[in-house]
């Protein structure tokens, strides 16, 4: 019969859960993850922005003019719109939903109360009603 090592382990071959054998440990100074991003490159997000935000010359009428590359699209989402383009429409629909150039300005129940003009109460105790109050408490 074999006899086993389990109560004579060295504080440096344990292993387990959080703490891999001492071979297969990463090792100082390198990464665990040596053919990934570098270091300064761009995510998606980062590279998304400074291209919506470069220059281009677009050429209206007789004359060229220079504008961002969003600019750019939507320009071009709104031309094809009024060429009757169904996905051309939608795109225009949806930005100006999303932008709040849709919401009615003047409904009550879409905007809500203006900040400015607060309804008021008649009293001090019709005030502190509202929020279950007496007053004196």
């Amino acid at each position: 019969m074999k006899t086993s090592n389990m109560g004579t382990s060295d504080t440096s071959s344990d292993v387990g859960y959080g703490k891999p054998p001492k071979a297969t440990r990463f090792r100082k100074g390198r990464s665990g993850n040596p053919k990934g991003r570098q270091r300064g490159d761009e995510n998606l997000l980062s590279v998304f922005k400074r291209m919506v935000t470069k220059r281009i010359k677009i050429k209206e009428d007789d004359r060229w003019r220079t504008i961002t590359m969003a600019d750019a699209i939507i320009l071009q989402n709104y031309r094809a719109a009024l060429q009757r383009d169904q996905i051309a429409m939608s795109n225009i629909l949806r930005l100006a939903e999303e932008s709040g150039e849709l919401v009615d300005r003047t409904d009550v129940r879409q905007v809500g109360m203006p900040m400015a003009f607060p309804i008021r109460s008649k009293s001090m105790e019709e005030f502190l009603a509202q929020f279950g109050r007496k007053v004196g408490e």
